[in-house]
């Protein structure tokens, strides 16, 4: 298939989400609740299972994404036994974590490389405001053409209207001509599949095992060999 266009996952794909929200955390952390106990790595493993919990509910259209962000950290404070206030901690958290924007060793030249055969787009479930700022500082905004945040969208990955609000968006591409790129089989694979689209499933920690045919259409371990797929 000739592609025109590809569809770049931002968080875990281009950009270092792990980092950014490790920084934006402590930070809070810091602010919030240094005063109530001692920061450890435990503390944050367990605000991220709380935050895993609840983009897989998003995932599944059990919550959306105003009780998403609040739900969080009212499960965060149960299970720690700090004390807080929900909503005033996903203000302060999002404040924080708008301020980053690292991206991976290689994305910026990948994609550079890519916008000189491709149009290039970012399509994320990410929170709108903080998106906007963190693509902003990382430097990619210069070889992608446009963003798509499932908050604009009123859906998100896999939800098949987050990519009918996309194409939407883009009446001069075709999903034929189009290729979904990201690190997630549930998010970014599951979503291509809802919305008829070809897709690369990009893991750089490794391949996982699936029984049976597999949902995507390439698979890459590395930018390289993304850049190899399609043709650089």
């Amino acid at each position: 298939m000739e592609y025109t266009t590809l569809l770049f996952d931002a968080d875990g794909t281009l950009l270092d989400f792990p980092r950014d929200m490790e920084n934006a955390f402590q930070g809070l952390y810091a602010a919030c609740f240094a005063g109530q106990r001692p920061y450890s790595p435990q503390i944050l493993q367990c605000y991220e299972k709380c935050n895993d919990r609840w983009w897989k509910k998003l995932e599944r259209s059990q919550c959306t994404k105003p009780q998403l962000y609040v739900g969080r950290f009212y499960d965060f404070l149960q299970e720690t036994g700090l004390t807080g206030v929900p909503e005033e901690l996903t203000v302060e958290y999002f404040r924080r974590l708008g301020q980053g924007g690292a991206v991976y060793p290689g994305a910026l030249e990948l994609v550079e490389k890519l916008s000189g055969k491709y149009e290039l787009y970012i399509v994320t479930n990410g929170n709108a405001a903080t998106q906007k700022t963190r693509l902003e500082n990382s430097g990619l905004l210069r070889f992608v053409k446009d963003y798509f945040v499932s908050e604009d969208a009123g859906a998100a990955k896999p939800d098949p209207r987050y990519f009918d609000y996309v194409f939407s968006r883009l009446p001069h591409v075709g999903r034929k001509e189009s290729l979904v790129i990201g690190d997630s089989l549930t998010s970014d694979i599951q979503g291509a599949v809802n919305a008829g689209l070809d897709s690369l499933f990009y893991h750089p920690d490794g391949p996982v095992g699936s029984a049976g045919k597999p949902p995507y259409t390439y698979e890459a371990g590395s930018y390289e060999a993304i850049a190899g797929i399609l043709g650089l």
